[in-house]
């Protein structure tokens, strides 16, 4: 049996961010999660390197925008599998790098296909 897929889970909203991390637990996932960019950025500088990151844009602290910024000029994290689950909607474009996306509020199915499509270009 394989090792399950580790995915970085960057959501500021605590009931979403739960939510998320018991469902794509359940889906066979293994997930940490991160409350702002911040804590997402302090994570990705220390081993493992998680399989994906889900990420919203919109946070306090550092943003979805500011997270990315700084993962990009990584070269360690620079082909990082990015999708960016937000309600920001099309009124700035994505950052550079981010591999899909998927609207808030969240299709549970659409998140599920999106992320194992997204794990599987590794």
């Amino acid at each position: 049996m394989s090792t399950p897929s580790l995915v970085l889970l960057v959501e500021d909203h605590a009931d979403s961010r739960e939510l998320l991390e018991e469902f794509l637990t359940l889906e066979g996932f293994q997930v940490e999660t991160a409350g702002n960019g911040l804590c997402a950025w302090e994570r990705l500088r220390r081993p493992p390197m998680p399989d994906a990151v889900l990420l919203d844009l919109m946070m306090p602290v550092m943003s979805g925008w500011e997270l990315m910024r700084h993962v990009r000029e990584d070269s360690r994290l620079r082909t990082l599998p990015v999708v960016v689950v937000s309600g920001a909607g099309s009124s700035q474009p994505l950052p550079e790098g981010v591999r899909a996306t998927v609207p808030k509020p969240v299709d549970l199915g659409e998140l599920r296909d999106t992320l194992t499509r997204v794990v599987g270009l590794n």
